[in-house]
C-alpha cells in the first residue's frame, strides 16, 4: 500500500561559540513517498524516499534576527550544497525487520544519505490510522559534514531529528 499524505520535516540545531546568532530550523520535505506491506492487517515490510531537491524552510527559532525569504533560500541552497543533491538527489530507507506491540512498530533497516548506508532502528507510534516518530540522525555517519560559517564558530549541530506524521491508508 503506498503513503503519500501526511508530513516529514528535519529540525536542527546550532552549534559552536556563536550558536546564539543561529536559527534552529524546522526543514519540510515536499516530495516524499513511502510503502508498506501489510500481511494480516499488520505491517511487516517499509520503504521510504525523500526527494532532496524538495527541501523548504518552513520556520526558524532563535538566531539574532527573524528569518527573511532570503535567508530561506540561502539556507536551502547550502543544505543543497552540503547534501550534494546533484550526486545523490534521494535519502531511502528499506526495513529489514519489523516488531508490531500495542500502538507502536520497532523497525530495523537500512538507510542511506548522500549515498552511504547505515543500519537503523526506529520505534513508530500507531494510532487512528497514522504513524509518527521523531529520529534522531547524524550527519557525520553519512559522511556529511555539518553546515558551518566563521570559521566554524556558528553552524548546524551534527544531529538532526527527522520527524514523520503520516496518514496509513484503508
Amino acid at each position: 500500500m503506498e503513503i503519500d499524505s501526511g508530513t516529514v520535516t528535519i529540525h536542527t540545531d546550532v552549534a559552536g561559540s556563536a550558536s546564539r546568532m543561529g536559527h534552529r530550523l524546522v526543514i519540510a520535505v515536499d516530495d516524499w513517498s513511502g510503502s508498506v506491506e501489510m500481511r494480516a492487517k499488520k505491517p511487516v515490510a517499509v520503504q521510504f524516499r525523500a526527494a532532496l531537491a524538495s527541501l523548504r524552510v518552513e520556520s526558524g527559532s532563535g538566531g539574532i534576527t527573524p528569518l527573511t525569504p532570503v535567508d530561506r533560500q540561502v539556507i536551502v541552497r547550502n543544505a543543497t550544497k552540503t547534501l550534494d543533491v546533484k550526486r545523490h538527489p534521494e535519502v531511502t530507507f528499506r526495513s529489514s525487520e519489523m516488531a508490531t506491540a500495542a500502538g507502536r512498530v520497532d523497525v530495523v533497516g537500512e538507510l542511506t544519505i548522500h549515498g552511504v548506508t547505515q543500519p537503523l532502528t526506529a520505534t513508530l507510534a500507531l494510532a487512528d490510522g497514522r504513524v509518527t516518530a521523531s529520529i534522531p540522525v547524524r550527519q557525520t555517519d553519512f559522511e556529511v559534514k555539518p553546515y558551518s560559517l566563521m570559521f566554524g564558530q556558528l553552524k548546524v549541530a551534527d544531529e538532526v531529528v527527522v520527524d514523520l506524521d503520516v496518514q496509513i491508508p484503508g
